[in-house]
């Protein structure tokens, strides 16, 4: 009897969607252009069409990313070819042949209230699927909403639906919530600056070199009556050390004083300033249930944590102590926020995908969680940019349906149709000092919900849609 792979190993699936405040048909004049490709998606090096004209059938050569895959597909892959292309629909289609299957790249533009939903889908089939999601497809797919704010900037202003907009800084604006809150916003016509340590090439929104401990040419990013999202500190999944704390005090601490003495000098109160914070305040909250009204532990009896718990209280004490000059303010607790190319999601997968994808220590660890789309909902709501705008001071960012860790890593195996062992906490606290990491973020977990938030205001989203896993 043959052998049949199951069918999460030979093929594969992907969308990435972004709203764009552009009229439908001037976003497909430069999306229906296959040659103009690398202008805006950075995630791969283009296209060379070798043929006139945008025709299905005509021949095109996909230029890949990976200093390792791109020269080595280059040298070996056959062309693709433009398979399908429909005006009407504003759809086009490439497919490149793969061994012993195919990838088909497609981009659509679909009208929308105010604009257009510009789509964006990988799909991979045959025996080298498992092989070529991880080192092509989700690189092809990363950054999407980032590829579709450079589209916006790309096209003339007579292109737009929407003029003027709100005035928006950033800090952090450069990290995984921070780079699709700026590409979202720039996308829906808003003006947006990010304050970054270090500069990135073709990003978007205007940076503004910071180092968040010292005032500078930045801070005149404040005046002029703007909202500020404080997005700023270092990386969490580090080794937990003395030095690491201090590290990941001081980078959230010392830049929120120093945002808040910039805000302090400018002309006009800030429109609003919203403070991230997280539902890691909490610690490891066992098998207790946290709300807007409920207050972090205090004590290691009563589940803190130094590297969360004391790290986030400190946080919002800053924010809470200083003198604030904005017209409204709202710290935001955030959860876990599901999507494809989140940090956490690359050591789970891996796990997974090496057979390891059992549940982590117990598996009995709660895991809140909320999805991108909603957590950008919820920041454009604070912002006053949505029609339900929320007035609260404090919010829990999390889905009302948190799930525990045995859920989510089920969730991942299935998805990847692989079996996997259960990782004993001794084992992956040993993996977590070889990798340099804390082991307490995966074996530790906490229920958080939302009084402030109703139902509504969330999508009606699974975890495994929010991952990217099965069809919104």
């Amino acid at each position: 009897m043959r052998y049949q792979l199951p069918e999460a190993l030979n093929s594969f699936t992907r969308t990435a969607t972004q709203f764009v405040a552009l009229e439908p048909d001037a976003v497909f004049a430069v999306v229906g252009d296959l040659a103009r490709t690398g202008d805006w998606m950075k995630s791969f090096n283009g296209f060379v069409v070798h043929d006139a004209g945008h025709l299905a059938g005509n021949k095109v050569d996909l230029l890949p990313p990976g200093r390792l895959f791109g020269p080595l597909h280059t040298a070996t892959a056959p062309s693709g070819s433009i398979t399908r292309r429909n005006e009407r629909e504003r759809l086009v289609e490439f497919t490149q042949p793969q061994p012993g299957g195919r990838m088909i790249l497609r981009w659509q533009v679909a009208e929308e209230s105010g604009g257009a939903r510009l789509s964006f889908t990988v799909t991979l089939s045959g025996p080298g699927t498992s092989v070529f999601k991880l080192t092509v497809a989700n690189a092809l797919c990363r950054d999407f909403s980032v590829a579709a704010a450079r589209l916006y900037r790309l096209l003339p202003s007579a292109a737009r639906t929407s003029t003027g907009g709100e005035h928006v800084v950033i800090a952090g604006g450069r990290g995984f919530l921070g780079r699709n809150l700026a590409a979202d916003l720039l996308c829906r016509g808003h003006q947006v600056r990010v304050l970054t340590r270090s500069l990135e090439e073709h990003f978007p929104a205007e940076q503004l070199p910071w180092d968040g401990a010292h005032l500078g040419p930045w801070a005149h990013a404040l005046h002029g009556g703007v909202h500020l999202i404080n997005l700023a500190g270092a990386r969490v999944d580090v080794a937990n050390t003395a030095e690491n704390l201090e590290l990941l005090r001081n980078s959230r601490v010392r830049a929120t004083h120093i945002l808040a003495e910039a805000a302090a000098a400018a002309e006009q109160p800030l429109r609003t300033w919203v403070q991230a914070s997280t539902t890691a305040i909490f610690g490891d909250g066992k098998q207790n249930r946290y709300t807007e009204r409920s207050t972090p532990p205090r004590t290691a009896a009563e589940g803190a944590l130094d590297e969360m718990t004391e790290v986030a209280r400190d946080w919002e004490a800053a924010f809470n102590d200083a003198r604030i000059n904005a017209e409204s303010k709202h710290i935001v607790r955030t959860s876990l926020v599901m999507h494809p190319d989140a940090p956490l999601l690359t050591p789970l997968q891996t796990l997974v995908h090496t057979g390891m994808g059992g549940a982590l220590g117990s598996g009995e660890q709660w895991m809140s969680w909320i999805s991108l789309p909603d957590w950008l909902r919820l920041v454009r709501a604070l912002l006053g940019l949505e029609t339900a705008h929320i007035e609260a001071e404090l919010i829990h960012a999390a889905a009302p349906q948190p799930v525990r860790n045995e859920q989510l890593m089920r969730v991942l195996r299935e998805a990847a149709g692989l079996p996997g062992l259960p990782v004993p906490a001794a084992l992956a606290t040993l993996g977590a000092k070889v990798l340099g990491t804390n082991p307490r973020i995966a074996l530790t977990g906490r229920y958080v919900t939302s009084e402030v938030l109703a139902p509504s205001d969330f999508a009606d989203t699974t975890l495994a849609q929010a991952l990217g896993l099965a069809a919104n």
